[in-house]
């Protein structure tokens, strides 16, 4: 059976427990029935021992002296590789053997270096053990070289002052741009502004909160003098605690005010003086505070070396390059494993044979350092090769290369954009057999100086001349465009021609400079190689366009050709000096994973990142042994008819009281926020089991709730249903967690198993983005771009809004799905919650800033799927979207028409909303001029956008595939058209949306019908 065809057996599972097959070194085999799968692999040894103490043989397993602990177990992980349990802490269904067959052998070798290997292997998802078993010399290189590496910037850490390792462990959210007007203007009129602090008494257990009016330029430890001395005053004498000792915290955070920085530079105070709420902190000792850093796993390691490298040929004896004058030319010798159908069989069979000759009109001299060779066998595989390996050099002789399958999408095209690593799989898959041209020696690149030296011959000294005006002004038009317009080729030549003036002049434009190099010339290669020693410093948006697979050399991680690149050096080096940015890599990287084509060089980096960090890696297995809880969970509720939702949620509580899900549920930084700290589940009423056999798969463990809930449940009667799952049809969980802090708000999250995220977290992203640019420009909109994380695959967290409803929610409490052509749901929503006429405004005014937000971002990133359950709205005003599973364009149709006809959601119910509060064409021509000013802002930073999508094509979301599926973005930003055109388009698009807004109506009262009639 093919490994993508396995059917996996503890997701099917639907008892509480199964009969293990253990075979003994003896040779007997033991099976012991009834073995909970929630037991940890320690219980299972010992029951083992137990039993195999009654057999024969015995007496071998305890010759000289051992005992159980001399053991471990062996099995077949899913991914059909022979693993050693080292870890005997972790349950069986953690473990998930291929199946329930279990082989006791004798361990052997450095316990603790296993343990830690085997740690890093589940946290990772790979089995170190595949590396070993690659045989792969670039591997093993990059293995020897990064742990070297990264314990040497542990050890650095380890001595940094505890202030420095303070900020590694709880780095601080610092804004370096100067404070935008619209925090200005809500500071008072001396510049001054308000923060709580809360106060321990040292009599009582209680912290009260006291309010400090601060100047905008004080710094923490002033305030901390101020707390302190409020303190003293409080319990009647002085305080003698020293300043230094204490540290501000923000109140329901593991974060702090660390650092010499004003008060306004801290990202949390500027947020909060923005929404017009006084800041929350708490005075705490320094000392409680975890900054230890643990040196378990560094360099008392004894794990076995990887062999040496093989000694290289001295310099003299290699070939340069630029001396081979032959054109290039590659034997294709045959192929493996060819599986076609019988229109498309190769004569050959599955093994053809061609011999023949691939040349190309290329001058070996002149091939780029980053050259790839992309092949491909029409119209099944793909293979992409590096002209050169790890060394650099030019490869030469025989190569086996292992393919990779291509989507139905790319099967008529090259893809010279995928991974240069050969298929994992190579008993499947398919492999291509080439033969390259031998040369005497070694083929190298030549140095640096030989660049240097052939850049100076070749330049002209023309190109130092000041450039004519009307040159410049073409200049500018040329490298002004947009990332993805054309450049021509007379177009190309003025701007290689004119390259110091676009040094000079135009700077941001280097990645349009590089588009105009002729990368077959080893001529302009080394000329544009020493221009850029002398080029001045991007800016860090200007420098992400470098960052696409146009530029493989300084590309982005997928695009990298070598596993060795100073992007890899820069991620972990950034990641082990900064612990939330270790913990966003980590995550980042984990979720691909299940993706093979980048699980070796994924694998690498994320082995490297918990070696050094250990301590880091201690709190993330925490969280996976969470998430792997809350994936139990739901493949259970999937089980479960969708109209037995009470059994549902009886059984899903069970299993969450369970002490194995509490245990892994509780004491956890939030995957998607580090700085919160999640101390257990809010479980609020206590249930008893029950067991249930109607379900179609067998008994599951189910519950009803006892007299003691009953009481619970009138006890606290709003709080039932804290924890639930929802009734779409991959039953994600919504989960709340309680705050280690006291005072902190319950943590709120949505656990989904079963949709790919990663197009959720892109455009959530672009949200961000787009509010920061807002913000700068002093437009603050009060979006919500709430957190979300993809952590494997289709598997993943959301952020819950608290206190939020959706229009469909509020529509039903108006009149069911007729409401959806009520226009004052959200109107009379609202003022049940603001009583005064003030309130009634500030959350009218809150609603108007972010509809625009919206409307302006849904529209320029094509949004599609827009109904009244996935819109909501805040009890505080604000308006925001959820779920983005269409974007660019991809709007949804029926029996072939579009449903969605106006450009964005613009509906009676929004309008009446803002036009309540005074007169109505003030009030939409106000909305109309913000929606222009939000859309003209963005328009500015339309290259900007543009990178960003053109950076996330080898992400393989199903929406974003290619330069094609950006080409809505250019749509609707009109960079073709000046911006007075571009405003007049825009109008033209805002008066189609409030003239068609009956339209969304008519959408949404067809999307309530669809849902209460499934």
């Amino acid at each position: 059976m093919p490994p993508g065809s396995r059917q996996n057996y503890w997701d099917k599972l639907t008892t509480a427990s199964v009969a293990v097959d253990c075979f003994l070194p003896t040779g007997v085999v033991i099976q012991l029935d009834e073995v909970r799968i929630e037991a940890p692999l320690s219980e299972i040894k010992n029951r083992l021992w137990r039993e195999a103490s009654t057999y024969p043989l015995f007496n071998l397993l305890t010759d000289a002296g051992k005992n159980a602990s001399n053991y471990s177990f062996l099995c077949v992980n899913q991914r059909g590789k022979q693993e050693e349990l080292v870890d005997e802490s972790r349950p069986l269904n953690e473990v998930k053997p291929f199946r329930p067959l279990l082989k006791l052998i004798h361990r052997k070798g450095d316990n603790e270096e296993k343990l830690l290997n085997s740690t890093i292997g589940n946290l990772i998802g790979k089995s170190l053990h595949e590396f070993d078993q690659m045989q792969n010399q670039e591997v093993d290189d990059f293995r020897r070289k990064y742990r070297k590496f990264v314990e040497k910037l542990a050890s650095n850490r380890r001595q940094l002052s505890w202030i420095g390792r303070a900020m590694y462990a709880y780095p601080p959210e610092i804004e370096t741009t100067p404070l935008p007007l619209h925090i200005e203007e809500n500071l008072s009129d001396d510049r001054r502004f308000l923060m709580n602090v809360a106060i321990k008494n040292n009599r009582a257990s209680i912290k009260d909160m006291h309010a400090f009016s601060l100047p905008a330029d004080a710094y923490p430890d002033e305030v901390i003098v101020l707390v302190l001395d409020k303190r003293g005053k409080i319990m009647g004498v002085p305080d003698l605690d020293k300043p230094v000792d204490y540290v501000l915290k923000i109140v329901g955070r593991e974060s702090y005010l660390l650092g010499n920085y004003p008060l306004l530079q801290y990202t949390y105070i500027r947020t909060c003086i923005a929404k017009g709420v006084r800041p929350m902190l708490s005075l705490v000792l320094r000392a409680s505070l975890q900054v230890e850093v643990d040196v378990t796993g560094f360099c008392t390691s004894t794990q076995r070396a990887a062999p040496p490298p093989l000694p290289q040929k001295p310099l003299s004896a290699n070939l340069s390059l630029w001396n081979i004058q032959t054109h290039v030319r590659i034997k294709v010798v045959s192929a493996a494993n060819v599986n076609a159908g019988d229109l498309m069989k190769p004569e050959g069979g599955s093994n053809p044979m061609w011999n023949e000759y691939l040349d190309f009109d290329l001058d070996v001299c002149n091939i780029p350092r980053m050259a790839r060779l992309c092949l491909v066998i029409y119209s099944i595989y793909v293979d992409r090769r590096r002209t050169r390996n790890k060394r650099r050099k030019l490869r030469q002789g025989e190569l086996q290369l292992f393919a990779w399958p291509v989507p139905e999408t790319m099967a008529d095209q090259l893809n010279p954009v995928g991974t240069v690593v050969s298929n994992i799989d190579t008993v499947t898959s398919v492999s291509l057999y080439l033969e390259f041209q031998r040369y005497s020696n070694a083929v190298v690149y030549p140095s640096f100086d030989t660049v240097a030296e052939l850049a100076a011959q070749h330049i002209n000294a023309n190109i130092f001349g000041n450039a004519e005006q009307s040159q410049l002004e073409k200049l500018k038009q040329i490298v002004n465009r947009e990332p993805l317009a054309p450049i021509f080729e007379q177009e190309k030549d003025l701007v290689w021609e004119r390259r110091i003036d676009v040094r000079e002049h135009f700077p941001h434009a280097l990645a349009k400079l590089l588009c105009c190099v002729k990368w077959n010339s080893r001529q302009d290669v080394a000329m544009m190689q020493i221009l850029l020693q002398t080029w001045p410093k991007l800016e860090s948006e200007q420098a992400l366009e470098l960052l696409d697979y146009t530029f493989a050399d300084q590309a982005v991680l997928k695009y990298e050709s070598y596993l060795d690149c100073e992007l890899a050096e820069f991620l972990l080096r950034r990641a082990l000096n900064n612990q939330h940015f270790g913990h966003a890599l980590y995550w980042l990287l984990r979720a691909e994973m299940e993706n093979p084509e980048v699980s070796v060089r994924f694998g690498l980096m994320l082995e490297a990142y918990c070696r050094g960090a250990p301590a880091h890696m201690k709190s993330l297995q925490r969280q996976a042994q969470a998430l792997s809880k809350m994936k139990s969970v739901t493949e259970l509720l999937q089980l479960i008819d969708r109209d037995r939702r009470e059994r549902g949620l009886a059984a899903m509580k069970e299993l969450l009281r369970q002490k194995t899900y509490q245990g892994a549920l509780s004491k956890l930084s939030s995957p998607l926020d580090p700085s919160f700290k999640l101390r257990n589940l809010k479980l609020v009423f206590f249930l008893r089991v029950l067991l249930v056999s109607s379900f179609p798969h067998g008994p599951v463990l189910v519950a009803s709730a006892s007299d003691e809930s009953q009481q619970e449940f009138k006890k606290n009667a709003g709080n039932v249903d804290q924890c639930k799952y929802m009734d779409s049809k991959m039953r994600p969980l919504y989960l709340v967690f309680e705050n280690t802090d006291e005072l902190g708000d319950l943590v709120r999250i949505i656990f989904k198993n079963g949709d790919d995220l990663r197009q959720d977290m892109l455009t959530l992203q672009l949200i961000r983005i787009m509010d920061r640019i807002w913000q700068n420009e002093g437009l603050d909109l009060g979006m919500i771009p709430y957190g979300c994380l993809s952590t494997g695959s289709n598997v993943g967290m959301i952020e819950v809004v608290y206190q939020a409803e959706t229009l469909a929610k509020l529509q039903r409490r108006r009149g069911g799905v007729t409401a959806a052509f009520s226009r004052d749901s959200i109107w009379v929503w609202l003022q049940e919650y603001h009583a005064t006429e003030e309130s009634l405004t500030d959350a009218v005014e809150r609603f108007t800033l972010s509809c625009v937000g919206y409307c302006v971002a849904t529209y320029v990133l094509g949004v599609g799927d827009r109904h009244s359950d996935n819109i909501m709205v805040k009890n505080t005003g604000q308006l925001f979207h959820i779920d983005f599973g269409h974007i660019l364009g991809n709007f949804k149709r029926k029996f072939g028409v579009q449903r969605e006809r106006v450009p964005f959601v613009l509906s009676d119910q929004f309008v009446h909303v803002i036009t309540m509060a005074s007169e109505k064409g003030r009030e939409t021509s106000q909305f109309n001029h913000l929606c222009r000013e939000a859309f003209l802002i963005i328009r500015r930073k339309g290259a900007l956008l543009i990178n960003l999508f053109v950076m996330m094509l080898s992400a393989g979301l199903p929406e974003l595939r290619s330069l094609d599926d950006i080409g809505y973005l250019r749509k609707t930003l009109r960079l073709d058209l000046s911006e007075e055109e571009a405003v007049r388009d825009f109008q033209k698009k805002f008066e189609a949306a409030i003239n068609n807004s009956w339209k969304t109506s008519m959408n949404w009262f067809a999307h309530n019908v669809k849902r209460d009639n499934p």
